[in-house]
């Protein structure tokens, strides 16, 4: 039985790990590796990692996250300035695909200060460690006073939009096929 708890260092890897296999781009190459793991995992983990939680197993392995920023203008700062330096030495194509996720984030931040991501091994998937997930991220929000979360799911993703609504966010706008969803908390 997999059980939810707080994010610590030593799931570094694990979360990559699951990071890579769940991902929808298409990984042929260290730097897509670097990029993926710059945009979706290590500013969290680096900078946030109390507001992050795994799904572990019964070894104790991560299986699943859920990863947060808290405040959308402070991660904005931040992957400006350690992130983004590293995604330009991967190339043009890496930096301007940052830019937009970030850009992306920015027009939704002040009713929607926080943002997350979140994904499961399939083999952990549909057993309710998502919505576990998502419960225990709420409730460290809620404990610190931030009121909305909202995260991007492609448009193309039924499975990930059915699940954000069956957990309570809702479509508050598109933007260049992502669709943009939020719960207010």
């Amino acid at each position: 039985m997999a059980k939810v708890r707080p994010y610590d260092s030593k799931d570094r890897n694990d979360v990559r790990r699951v990071c890579l296999e769940t991902s929808g781009l298409p990984i042929k190459s260290e730097k897509d590796r670097k990029y993926l793991f710059y945009m979706y995992n290590d500013y969290y983990t680096d900078f946030e990692p109390e507001s992050c939680f795994v799904l572990a197993d019964n070894n104790d392995v991560a299986q699943g996250y859920i990863l947060c920023a808290k405040d959308c203008s402070s991660y904005a700062e931040n992957m400006a300035k350690f992130y983004l330096p590293r995604i330009l030495q991967l190339g043009h194509k890496y930096y301007f695909m940052a830019k937009y996720e970030i850009l992306i984030h920015g027009f939704y931040r002040k009713k929607y200060p926080a943002h997350l991501h979140i994904d499961i091994s399939p083999s952990f998937q549909g057993k309710g460690g998502g919505t576990a997930l998502v419960n225990a991220l709420k409730a460290h929000l809620k404990e610190n006073g931030i009121e909305a979360v909202m995260l991007s799911a492609g448009e193309g993703n039924k499975g990930a939009i059915a699940f954000y609504k069956k957990n309570g966010f809702k479509t508050v706008g598109e933007i260049l096929g992502s669709r943009i969803m939020a719960c207010e908390l």
